[in-house]
């Protein structure tokens, strides 16, 4: 079948849906008043179930289902999950929207701060009003003292139309701690370190770089981390607005030292995806695998016999070590996942008390653990983590110097980010460097016009990272 074909069935699957929803909605029995009551406007009971539209379907799942148990407990309001097959909500964002055309939104919805989220206000039948502003649900949750970097990531111009319930760090490298030693290594620290390393891999017939091709995005985000230790906090931000101008050097030093890296792939980097090189990395098939924290996750849950250790504090017993990608120490590569709430539906209400006791501490300290991420509360205890890893992250989070926001994972426009994910495994089968420059030069002129000279990312005077792009006075 064709994808286009594909794509129309889901399409007309989603609108089916749609419909189905809003027509049941309407054939419900109206509540009446009796000639005996006086002439006064009849009192609806508030529904007491909801609809979560989510993309935590996996291993995530035992997260979310905590999180919705105890509101449940709570609030007595139970909570229907609803997920729409495709990555990060791609599909989902069609239904949701659809929903809302129709009258009848969920009450809330999973979704990327910054451009996934504008992406829905561009689209939705009134723009940003089709969404509640939830800026005084952020002060009642303690959000805007304890969080503010972050709180900063999801603000548009000051305004917040989604939420944050956690933080993933992108810049990680994961190191099988047995085939370092193996190789007589130690854990790079600098660019060069990791290109030195990797050339010694090489010539031991190690694979060193344990990078999927089949999902694609491990791919751009290995790119992406060798970039940021390249350029630096300011000219990344630059990058995801689209204001980096195409031929700045450090888009060129960052490409040369990804091909370098990418010539020491595994011979099957096109048929694995991330778990199965994180499988192949337990396994000490490879030397290394970078990727964001979502490894602690599924290696904490799929091989608990495995010992992860952060560099800052190596035991012998250890088995995969975790440190920043090299150059990138001091920074925080944010991937935030976060809540946001249709308005004018009839569950409106109810979805705000969704999302404030979720994006509340009660909430992140239930979702947290289990997810393998952490909270965006700087004063929540790291003893509610199970793993050193996420003990250790709370305090490079903390004490981080520069926050920025991973291009890979929800930084950038869709349709920049899927180019991007797919020229990158041309790049490198290829290694035509000169097309991924033109690719590069293509994706910053579309940033810098979906932001459409008018949104930014922060408040007034406050801009995320620091950086206001040009269109801000």
């Amino acid at each position: 079948m064709k994808l286009t074909q594909v794509v129309a069935i889901i399409l007309a699957l989603v609108v089916v849906a749609a419909v189905a929803y809003f027509l049941g909605t309407m054939s419900q029995p109206q509540q009446t008043t009796t000639t005996a009551q006086p002439p006064t406007s009849p009192t609806i009971s508030a529904p007491k179930k909801i609809t979560f539209y989510t993309w935590w379907a996996g291993l995530e799942r035992f997260a979310i289902d905590a999180v919705i148990g105890n509101f449940t407990k709570k609030t007595g309001i139970q909570v229907e999950k609803t997920a729409v097959p495709g990555g990060a909500g791609v599909n989902a964002k069609f239904a949701i929207l659809a929903l809302m055309q129709a009258g009848s939104p969920p009450a809330a919805f999973q979704v990327h701060c910054g451009p996934e989220m504008l992406s829905y206000i561009y689209v939705a039948p009134k723009g940003e009003a089709s969404f509640v502003e939830l800026s005084q649900v952020a002060k009642e949750i303690d959000m805007t003292t304890q969080a503010s970097d972050v709180l900063s990531a999801c603000s548009l111009n000051g305004k917040v139309y989604a939420l944050p319930v956690n933080i993933h760090r992108a810049n990680l490298i994961f190191i099988n701690k047995q085939v370092l030693e193996k190789l007589g290594g130690s854990v790079p620290k600098t660019l060069e370190d990791l290109v030195a390393l990797c050339s010694k891999a090489s010539s031991a017939g190690v694979p060193c770089m344990l990078q999927a091709g089949a999902d694609q995005f491990t791919i751009l985000h290995l790119w992406e981390q060798v970039f940021l230790a390249v350029a630096g906090p300011q000219k990344f931000i630059m990058f995801m607005y689209g204001t980096l101008p195409p031929d700045d050097p450090s888009l060129r030093q960052a490409t040369e030292t990804f091909l370098s890296l990418a010539k020491t792939f595994p011979a099957n980097w096109p048929a694995l995806d991330w778990t199965g090189a994180v499988a192949d990395l337990v396994a000490g098939k490879g030397l290394a695998h970078v990727d964001g924290d979502w490894v602690v996750g599924l290696i904490y849950n799929v091989y608990p016999q495995t010992k992860m250790c952060p560099y800052t504090a190596v035991t012998p017993d250890c088995n995969i070590i975790v440190a920043p990608f090299p150059g990138t120490q001091g920074i925080y590569n944010l991937v935030i996942d976060s809540v946001a709430v249709p308005a004018g539906g009839p569950t409106t209400d109810l979805g705000i008390q969704f999302v404030k006791f979720f994006a509340g501490p009660e909430g992140q300290s239930i979702f947290n653990p289990l997810k393998g991420s952490i909270a965006v509360y700087k004063n929540i205890d790291p003893s509610i983590y199970p793993t050193s890893i996420q003990r250790w992250e709370v305090e490079e989070y903390r004490g981080a110097k520069a926050y920025v926001f991973s291009l890979t994972h929800g930084a950038l426009f869709s349709d920049v980010w899927q180019t991007l994910m797919q020229q990158s495994i041309v790049l490198v089968q290829t290694g035509r460097s000169d097309l991924w420059y033109d690719t590069l030069a293509k994706a910053l002129g579309t940033e810098r016009s979906l932001w459409k000279d008018t949104w930014y990312m922060g408040a007034p005077g406050k801009p995320f990272g620091g950086y206001n792009p040009p269109w801000v006075k």
